[in-house]
């Protein structure tokens, strides 16, 4: 690694575009203190827009998240990326700054994105890119005085940094630096989403409880980062409802993860259930967003006594006999401790005029609704992150920022991190030009893949980025408000569509669920499902996948219960037909078994109530009897349900009717009988008066 700093030079004008590559968003960057003067960690870059996936890419990474105070050295990293089967030869970079600071966040966004048009820079240092094996990486530091007359006496603001190689298929990096600015301390809330994967199934499964509450879990992380800072919990209640309904059987780590959220002082609200989409809902005609009817079929019993109900139950439940178990109603198992209520979070980007309304409906009085909206939602950027929009009480966030932020949180990679970090730092500086004590809202969208150290990392810097004061939610809520106007929207008519499925399916199964004892065994299953499916990580191509794979699982329900049977042969006047009620559902089922023959020479029983057990087949006997005729009769066999409700597949059972063998058979055995006996009785008598003839004629002879 060759580093080399000089002293500024002339500015250096712009090369045509058409020789540039688009650079990174998340060029590299450190993660260390502002005042360290040289860095030696490897980063890996992102490849620009334009480039191949096996071209070579460049990151540029500022120390100190970007931010630089009078004096301070300027420390910045660039790494060259070869995921190519050749070496990268050796060449020479230089890195540059801009004259002039950027004028607003909309340039400071072009900047990023590899649009450099209308900047002059000026050199700062020269240094060497060691030749790059494939699947490798050569990174050189430039490190520039504080005291170099390019840094010296700049003022504050947000100025475009560019690294780049010379030679041969020449590289680009832009990145920024703040210089911060003077003045009143700036409100700044962010939201955290506590949440986990995705999933198609109503609750997340002991196993995957112990996995994401490890150590090094996911969930555990996602606590690790919020500890001890003012953010605002957006809590997935499906979560701590799948923890609770294990009772006795949850994993210890997974009770130790809910008793440390319930113990947190953060502000907190509840996201809908499984984190479903709120305006696809609306957008379907969904006046009041679904809810979980019941969780009573992901409990156990034997998870359930009076000793051990309260184990991962906040509160206590309802009672009952000794012995017996003791379930947690739904309000304790949806519980994510003390929170605000009536605070909606739609999908980043997915409202509109009808959204708005429709959740702003369902506050009231002593708790008025409050819709959480990007500043990309609304017809121009409003001064202050409170504000209201037709009577609705809308948060906003600022869209850049947020979207920066994500992405810092999601990297893993140190120096990829540090890059959307500065960006961070920009957005947030030119936040504060309006109106610098006016609060701003930034949101952590969002997102499974982050790392503990990513998301400490990322809350970090941005609790500690100058001229900001950390503040919550509910501060920025109580704060004056401004009018704002949301503007129109295409909805996304496809998840619109996913909704009303998915409620069609759901309808079905309701009908379905008449044969249980308790219907909100199924029924309860079912709309948690559904709301999983509906979780806004969901997206694209993944989105549709999950609603085929739940439209499969409801058929396979409803095949769940059905008859088997076989053709019959009748030989007498009566005699039962014997099939078989099918249940494969883990609940014993009350039905009803309608039989219907499509010919008069059968009389069939037309009603058979059965009570079918859990997992098992059940034999069914139904009377029939046989009229004289014989022949080929077809019966017809429906289950329903207590209500009426049709229950599997029709079964037509073909009986063949030979009811009158028995009778003729008799008969004929009978003829026969009296037929022997009569030739017998007149053989006996002519016989007889054979003999006595013979002894006439002998008694006349003589």
């Amino acid at each position: 690694m060759t580093v080399t700093s000089q002293p500024s030079g002339s500015p250096v004008p712009r090369r045509p575009l058409t020789r540039r590559l688009l650079a990174t968003l998340a060029a590299a960057a450190l993660a260390i203190g502002l005042a360290t003067p040289s860095l030696a960690v490897a980063a890996t870059s992102t490849p620009s827009p334009s480039a191949t996936a096996s071209s070579p890419t460049l990151a540029a990474a500022p120390a100190g998240n970007g931010i630089l105070r009078p004096g301070e050295a300027l420390t910045v990293l660039t790494t060259l990326a070869n995921p190519g089967g050749a070496t990268v030869s050796s060449r020479p970079a230089t890195l540059s700054i801009g004259s002039a600071p950027l004028a607003d966040d909309a340039s400071l966004t072009r900047w990023l994105s590899g649009d450099t048009s209308g900047v002059t820079l000026q050199q700062l240092a020269t240094g060497t890119l060691d030749a790059t094996a494939p699947t490798s990486q050569t990174s050189v530091t430039f490190t520039v005085q504080g005291t170099d007359p390019a840094l010296a006496g700049r003022a504050a603001g947000v100025y475009p940094v560019l690294a780049r190689t010379n030679g041969e298929a020449a590289l680009e990096a832009p990145t920024v630096i703040v210089i911060p600015a003077d003045g009143a301390t700036t409100p700044l809330a962010v939201v955290v989403p506590i949440t986990a994967a995705p999933r198609t199934r109503g609750l997340l499964t002991a196993n995957e409880l112990a996995e994401l509450t490890a150590v090094d879990g996911p969930l555990s992380a996602q606590l690790d980062a919020v500890d001890g800072s003012l953010s605002t919990l957006a809590v997935d209640p499906a979560i701590p409802a799948a923890i609770r309904v294990l009772g006795s059987a949850a994993p210890p780590t997974a009770v130790a993860w809910l008793q440390r959220l319930l113990a947190l002082p953060n502000d907190r609200f509840a996201l809908q259930f499984g984190d479903a989409d709120l305006s696809a809902q609306i957008h379907a005609g969904v006046s009041t967003p679904l809810a979980p009817t019941s969780l009573q079929s992901y409990m156990s019993a034997n998870d359930f006594t009076q000793d051990v109900a309260t184990v991962a139950t906040p509160r206590p439940t309802s009672s009952s006999e000794p012995g017996q178990p003791a379930f947690p109603d739904l309000g304790a198992l949806l519980d994510i401790g003390t929170a605000a209520p009536n605070v909606f979070w739609p999908a980043t980007g997915s409202v509109d005029g009808s959204v708005l309304s429709a959740l702003g409906a369902l506050g009231t009085d002593a708790a008025p609704a409050r819709i959480l909206v990007s500043s990309a939602n609304l017809t121009e950027a409003p001064p202050t992150a409170s504000a209201a929009s037709s009577g609705v009480v809308t948060a906003v966030y600022d869209a850049e920022i947020s979207r920066a932020l994500t992405t810092a949180a999601g990297e893993n990679d140190t120096a990829r991190r540090g890059a959307a970090l500065a960006a961070v730092s920009g957005h947030l500086a030119f936040a504060r030009t309006g109106s610098p004590d006016r609060p701003v809202l930034a949101v952590l969208d969002r997102g499974t893949d982050r790392s503990r150290v990513s998301l400490r990392a990322t809350l970090g810097a941005l609790a500690s980025t100058p001229g900001y004061t950390p503040t919550t939610l509910a501060a920025i809520a109580s704060a004056p408000r401004s009018d704002v106007s949301i503007a129109d929207a295409a909805p996304d008519s496809a998840r619109a569509a996913d909704v009303t499925d998915l409620l069609t399916g759901e309808q079905t199964i309701d009908r379905f669920a008449t044969i249980l004892d308790q219907p909100e065994l199924l029924t309860g299953r079912e709309r948690a499902e559904v709301l999983q499916v509906l979780n806004v990580a969901w997206t694209g191509d993944a989105a549709r996948t999950a609603v085929a794979d739940h439209r499969a699982a409801t058929q396979t329900t409803l095949d769940s219960v059905g008859i088997l049977s076989s053709d019959f042969r009748l030989v007498s006047s009566s005699a039962p037909l014997r099939p078989w009620v099918r249940n494969d559902l883990p609940w014993p089922i009350t039905v009803e078994l309608r039989t219907q023959p499509d010919d008069v020479r059968l009389r069939v029983q037309p009603s058979t109530p059965i009570n079918a057990q859990a997992s098992a087949n059940t034999r069914v006997e139904v009377p029939v009897e046989a009229r004289i005729a014989n022949g080929e009769v077809t019966v017809g066999m429906q289950l329903y349900s207590p209500t009426g409700e049709p229950i599997g597949a029709r079964q037509n059972v073909s009986v063949e009717v030979r009811a009158e063998w028995e009778s003729i058979g008799l008969i004929v055995f009978i003829a026969l009988v009296a037929a022997f006996l009569g030739i017998g009785v007149v053989r006996t008598v002519a016989s007889r008066r054979r003999a006595r003839a013979a002894m006439d004629d002998a008694a006349a002879a003589e």
